[in-house]
């Protein structure tokens, strides 16, 4: 298991935690009565304004900022939260009924808002090592598909939001100030109840509806409507109680919530469907906690106030009527309720599997090759290599090019992929990267099992862009191109053959056929080393490349140069006293022979 699919499990058992909790505490909460020195009684459990509000804003920072690929990435968020949104719902909608029938209303109403939270895992603390499935599509396509999608989306929004002002305008166009004291002092018996510190709702009466509801998404905005009729002191207490049960939880913003995905998924006729169901359990939620700890004259008084009331919730308004379909349910559940699991932990599960399969499907969008893509659009031939490296490999091998024209063609004739998507890729097989020098500055390019990383290091943003290979990356033919550089590693190990320590000699002068590729005779820098020398007793020596010869000389502190003789299988024993260590060797290169010295030191601990 890499490090970060462990800080995911990590990240998403502990948030499930939290989830159960909340679940398991906010019931016993909303059951107390006691009005002095206490929180609201009812709160939100999952605000519902999150990822609405990180969407439209990714999307303008987008736009603001001009990145290149904009329409790629807001098509891979948009594709994201389809996805995981329509399956979650979907599996929702399937299991509902049994759900219901064992576990609490609040917690089958906290289940259609957790994917609120998705959100989350566009962060790159979150990121995944790969996609496990990437869905291509025309590079062409991205533009078109992401206005239409973006276009229904918004149209669905905006019809949406325009129906829920102009039924607001309808209800409160007539509607005027309560002014019956008996009202009021019910009214305001119950928000004390509710532990409203600085009420800004307002409670009117209008001609316009036939049963009592709440409207407004801002509490200053919200008004708590009752028709032109009369109420038992009994009645109001039951009435007001229920619409502010919604007003403290913020069920107009879940409804706006559950109103955006919908707009999300327009083009799935099934998340209609889940929208109704999610709707019903909001008001079964909230049946639920105003008959709380009360008797059966209660709950028979709140039936028939269910009966009378013929009311209309559109837009994102809460109404204590229920709709002809969920009548029958809810009438049950308020006469005779079954005693049923708090369904906490069941809330805490679905938001475990939620986080830990997000984001394992991505899109990638199809190009030509990767001339223009891997070179950030500049002529490959103007571009040379200054450093490459393997990070997989034992030692963190340098390698050397062989034939920058032909492996620059070969990555021009590279077909990719446009990823989308927030991976790393590390903890594979293979990690290779290369740095090259361009007109523009350094270039850097990753190279992985299935994708490539490349960095313009250079400009502003410095902004990295991915590109999936499809098939994977022919490494054969990648490796034909490089060689490891020169390099010597070292293993030391304790008298009893225990390893102590690992290292990569300095390289300190390398030739090949007669040219000096490095020197650093003339320079004081020090050798690489250990420090300890009376626990290394011997190392263990590995050359890059195949060795066709070497010698080795120690030259003690204050001694005499000697040479020492490696024992079999290249291991060499070291002296009894801190020194310096010279390897000079003679390695087969692809292009000839190398003629190489090495050095490093073991020197006395501490």
């Amino acid at each position: 298991m890499s490090g970060q699919v462990f800080f995911r499990l990590l990240f998403s058992a502990v948030m499930g935690g939290v989830f159960w909790a909340a679940v398991y505490f906010y019931k016993d909460r909303e059951g107390r009565e006691n009005t002095a020195g206490r929180r609201q009684r009812y709160l939100p459990f999952i605000s519902g304004i999150i990822l609405p509000v990180f969407l439209l804003l990714t999307a303008a920072v987008l736009l603001a900022v001009r990145v290149e690929g904009t329409q790629y990435s807001m098509m891979a968020l948009l594709f994201s939260l389809f996805l995981h949104i329509s399956v979650y719902y979907l599996v929702l909608l399937a299991l509902l009924p049994v759900l219901r029938r064992h576990f609490s209303a609040m917690a089958c109403a906290a289940l259609w808002l957790i994917p609120n939270y998705l959100y989350l895992f566009q962060q790159n603390y979150l990121e995944l090592p790969a996609p496990a499935l990437t869905v291509r599509l025309p590079m062409g396509a991205a533009a078109v598909l992401l206005a239409v999608w973006g276009g229904g989306a918004a149209v669905v929004m905006i019809y949406k939001i325009a129906a829920h002002l102009r039924f607001r305008r309808q209800v409160l166009a007539p509607a005027h100030p309560e002014q019956d004291p008996e009202v009021l002092r019910v009214w305001d018996a119950e928000v004390s109840a509710a532990r409203f510190q600085k009420p800004r709702f307002r409670l009117v009466r209008s001609p316009a509806v036939g049963s009592p509801l709440s409207i407004g998404l801002f509490e200053r905005t919200t008004r708590v409507v009752l028709p032109e009729r009369a109420y038992t002191p009994e009645e109001l207490a039951l009435i007001f109680r229920h619409e502010l049960v919604h007003i403290g939880r913020q069920d107009a913003w879940s409804k706006f919530f559950l109103t955006f995905c919908a707009a999300v998924c327009w083009f799935n006729p099934l998340m209609w469907l889940a929208m109704g169901k999610s709707a019903d359990d909001l008001e079964l939620s909230c049946d639920e906690a105003v008959l709380q700890n009360e008797d059966d004259a209660h709950r028979r008084r709140y039936a028939d106030l269910l009966l009378t009331a013929a009311g209309d919730g559109r837009g994102f308004t809460t109404c204590l009527s229920a709709g002809a379909r969920s009548m029958r349910y809810r009438l049950k559940n308020v006469v005779k309720p079954v005693k049923k699991f708090s369904g906490g932990a069941l809330v805490g599960v679905a938001f475990f599997l939620l986080s830990m399969t997000s984001g394992y499907v991505t899109l990638a969008f199809a190009t030509d090759d990767g001339g223009a893509l891997l070179f950030d659009g500049q002529d490959p031939a103007a571009c040379a290599i200054s450093s490459a490296r393997d990070w997989v490999s034992e030692g963190q091998e340098e390698l050397q090019c062989l034939d920058e024209g032909g492996f620059a063609a070969f990555l021009a004739g590279l077909p990719l992929d446009r990823l989308a998507g927030n991976y790393s890729f590390t903890g594979g097989d293979r990690e290779i990267s290369v740095i090259w020098d361009t007109p523009k500055g350094a270039l850097s390019t990753l190279f992985y099992e299935k994708a490539v990383k490349v960095v313009p290091l250079y400009g502003e943003r410095m902004e990295a862009s991915w590109y999936a290979v499809p098939g994977g990356m022919d490494w054969a033919k990648f490796d034909s191109f490089f060689e490891p550089q020169p390099a010597l590693y070292l293993v030391f190990e304790d008298e009893n053959g225990q390893r102590f320590a690992d290292i990569n000699a300095s390289l300190w002068k390398l030739e090949q056929g007669g040219v000096v590729l490095t020197d650093r005779t003339g320079t004081p820098e020090d050798p690489s080393g250990v420090f300890g020398y009376e626990e290394a007793r011997r190392v263990r020596l590995a050359f890059s490349l195949p060795v066709r010869a070497y010698s080795v000389t120690a030259e003690p502190e204050g001694g005499v140069s000697q040479a020492v003789l490696p024992e079999q299988g290249d291991v060499l024993p070291l002296a009894d006293a801190p020194a310096l260590y010279r390897i000079r060797a003679v390695l087969a290169g692809s292009l000839g022979d190398y003629q190489a010295e090495f050095r490093f030191t073991v020197d006395q601990a501490g």
